[in-house]
């Protein structure tokens, strides 16, 4: 299994996904956090990725300890929260408005965290979960939980894989003057395990196409209640997306 997108080529990532809407998650977060009276200081970001979700929690002021088990995505997470690391794995001072943002290379189901923590609020945003395999599932939420104060609140999501896989699908990006930025063709096949092998070729214009798989794990959002209330978590709602036109279950749990 490989990683080419997330590993080597980041940059390419943030490209394919230049059209999500990233305020609009921070926003579910920042509303489903003051539903429940909860006014952070302390975030764990799991599975930053490039750091866009990163950039926008710092800038609301929030303490963020960001966590990818990808150096190269962290990298880049690093230039664009520049100015707003400090301390530890943390380089610089924080910025003058905004908190300050840690960055530590690890993951689910046993993240490494130092001496951060406990947390206000953790956020798993975009199918982290569903990188896990079915075993570590228990374990990670665990994890989670453990690394809360009390009272303090996890939101993440399940996003809606298909048990069954799917049709190879084309995406076509271009940039802001209609040139062609890359060309990927990605199918989900279905594993004799109950998972899936996401597969895709991506083509650029100044490189050799190159493969990216990893495994992927549909889980269905009974199977991640059971999880939540393994763990202990007290109260636990789930949200039919994180805003309209958004398919994923956002499950928010209070420890």
């Amino acid at each position: 299994m490989g990683d080419a997108l997330y590993d080597e080529r980041p940059r390419l990532y943030d490209a394919i996904q230049s059209g999500w809407e990233y305020d609009r998650d921070v926003a579910f977060v920042r509303d489903a956090l003051a539903d429940r009276g909860v006014d952070p200081e302390r975030l764990l970001e799991v599975g930053c990725g490039t750091g866009e979700h990163t950039r926008r929690f710092a800038a609301r002021g929030l303490d963020v300890t960001a966590i990818d088990v990808h150096a190269g995505m962290l990298a880049v997470a690093r230039e664009k929260c520049d100015g707003a690391v400090a301390g530890g794995d943390r380089t610089g001072g924080a910025a003058e408005s905004g908190g300050a943002v840690a960055f530590r290379h690890t993951g689910l189901p046993d993240p490494d965290l130092g001496d951060d923590g406990p947390f206000d609020a953790a956020v798993a945003i975009r199918g982290v979960v569903n990188h896990l395999s079915p075993s570590d599932l228990d374990p990670a939420i665990g994890a989670l939980r453990e690394a809360l104060r009390p009272g303090g609140v996890l939101v993440f999501d399940n996003s809606p894989l298909p048990p069954e896989g799917n049709r190879p699908g084309l995406d076509v990006g271009r940039d802001a003057d209609g040139a062609i930025e890359y060309v990927r063709v990605a199918h989900h096949v279905a594993t004799d395990d109950g998972r899936l092998d996401w597969r895709a070729v991506t083509f650029t214009p100044d490189g050799d196409p190159f493969v990216d798989r990893r495994r992927m794990t549909p889980f269905s959002d009974a199977r991640i209640g059971d999880a939540l209330a393994a763990a202990g978590f007290d109260s636990v709602s789930v949200a039919d997306g994180y805003g309209p036109d958004d398919d994923r279950s956002v499950f928010v749990a209070v420890r």
